[in-house]
């Protein structure tokens, strides 16, 4: 029982820790979007979309195998740290002299001089430390230095890239060396840690974590595709300035993903214990009342979006209004599509999880190339939401063909999204209609407060 209990409040705690650290990100967007130019914003926003893009590939994904090695290995496992930490240093260090070596054609591919290159390489030597300490504090159920650290390196990154975008000249460098710095003193220091206590490069245990880790690259590489192939696009047809509104407007709709996120973390271990009792009433029930709840949050901040756009931003990302809840409702579908997700890894089809991701990103991929150097940035939005439908759509089929396949009263929640969407365009037609907006947002909250107190009394009975 007590582990039982010790494992919850650690899973809570990281995940709280982790929302803090991606709330700090959110917040900070209103410091630089003032510090920084539009050009010079679009140009960091290109870095940290290959940093994010890339990660996948060079740290080969072996995060993934920690979990299940904590229990394979439990008697020397750090010996296993040490040894992935190797994989991932070594394969990061190779991909970067490549790149070295095509340095024109590195130049092209990114849009990015070899200074910012340069920079980008080191952060992804180094940025996998943070990753593998933070599942293995998890699975060690220390979550008090999970926390420290993840809010503590978010914390040192935020203040040093005040201060070096405020001294630099070179305000996108400054951005640059603020971002990337921390990131390489702390995991020197996590790395230091594992090699001390492991010591040893274990081939073996190398070919362990390839083989857990190398099938979900697929899956987390299209996934990134999903996420910021628009900016790559819209980097080489429209320019940094736009690409500053476009990524803007996806930092002010970043709020949802981390709602979006730390629901489904809360929601994940309440559905295996009840699909493993068979109890699919609850579940059905449970889903529709958990769509709606999410779908009433988003629709509160949506109602919100002009506010919310200039205090993170002010008047010079005023454009970026009308793209923000298109991309909110983008994260509806993905919060929706996660639904059928756990039913697959509770099946553990997890192959058909990457299939559906992989053949969402290439549709995204496609529609962005015909879309945006025809139409302009603002479809990038409208070709993400497509893709988010179509991949809600495929592991809805897939659901289909596994044993839980009516788990979910599957139409109420599409009518509930639909009509969701319907409400949107709505809410975004008020955008022009301040004090009309403003009467609907008091009479929301009005219906929230009763709703929230109905449903306390309900609990009290």
């Amino acid at each position: 029982m007590m582990k039982i209990s010790r494992d919850i409040r650690a899973g809570l705690w990281y995940t709280v820790g982790n929302f803090i650290n991606r709330g700090i990100a959110y917040l900070s967007t209103p410091i630089f979007t003032r510090l920084l130019s539009k050009e010079d914003y679009g140009e960091f926003s290109n870095f940290t979309a290959w940093a994010t893009l890339l990660g996948v590939i060079t740290s080969l994904d072996l995060y993934v195998s920690v979990s299940r090695a904590y229990y394979d290995y439990e008697d020397d496992f750090d010996t296993y740290m040490s040894t992935i930490s190797w994989m991932s240093i070594v394969f990061s260090g190779v991909c970067y002299l490549a790149a070295l070596c095509f340095k024109g054609l590195s130049t092209d591919l990114f849009g990015m001089n070899l200074q910012y290159i340069n920079m980008l390489f080191l952060y992804l030597i180094f940025s996998p430390a943070a990753q593998f300490f933070m599942v293995q504090q998890r699975v060690q159920g220390r979550y008090k230095s999970a926390i420290f650290v993840n809010v503590g390196s978010a914390l040192f990154s935020l203040g040093l890239s005040i201060i070096t975008v405020l001294t630099f000249q070179n305000k996108v460098w400054g951005r640059i060396v603020g971002y990337v710095l921390p990131v390489v003193i702390v995991n020197l220091v996590i790395y230091g840690i594992f090699f001390s206590k492991g010591k040893k490069f274990i081939q073996e245990k190398a070919k362990y974590a390839l083989a857990i880790s190398i099938p979900m690259i697929p899956h987390n590489l299209s996934g990134s595709v999903l996420n910021n192939s628009d900016r790559f696009v819209i980097k080489r047809y429209c320019g940094n300035t736009e690409l500053a509104v476009y990524s803007f407007a996806y930092n002010c709709a970043m709020v949802i993903s981390i709602l979006s996120t730390s629901i489904n973390q809360a929601n994940a271990p309440w559905l295996y214990r009840k699909l493993k009792e068979n109890d699919t009433d609850s579940i059905e029930q449970h889903g529709k009342d958990l769509l709606l709840l999410f779908l009433a949050l988003v629709l509160g901040v949506m109602l919100l979006t002009p506010e919310m756009a200039y205090v993170l931003g002010g008047k010079k990302y005023g454009d970026s209004v009308t793209l923000i809840p298109v991309i909110m409702l983008g994260y509806c579908f993905q919060f929706l599509y996660t639904y059928y997700v756990h039913l697959e890894i509770y099946c553990k089809k997890t192959i058909t999880i990457s299939m559906g991701t992989l053949c969402a990103a290439g549709i995204n991929l496609i529609l962005n190339f015909i879309c945006i150097p025809k139409f302009g940035y603002q479809i990038a939005a409208v070709t993400t939401l497509v893709s988010y439908i179509m991949l809600c759509f495929i592991h809805y089929i897939v659901t289909r063909w596994l044993p839980y396949k009516n788990v979910y009263d599957h139409k109420k929640m599409m009518y509930m999204i639909m009509l969701f969407a319907i409400c949107s365009i709505g809410v975004e037609c008020l955008y022009e209609y301040t004090l009309l907006r403003y009467c609907i947002v008091l009479l929301y909250f009005a219906f929230a407060c009763c709703a929230a107190y109905k449903y306390y009394l309900k609990k009290r009975k």
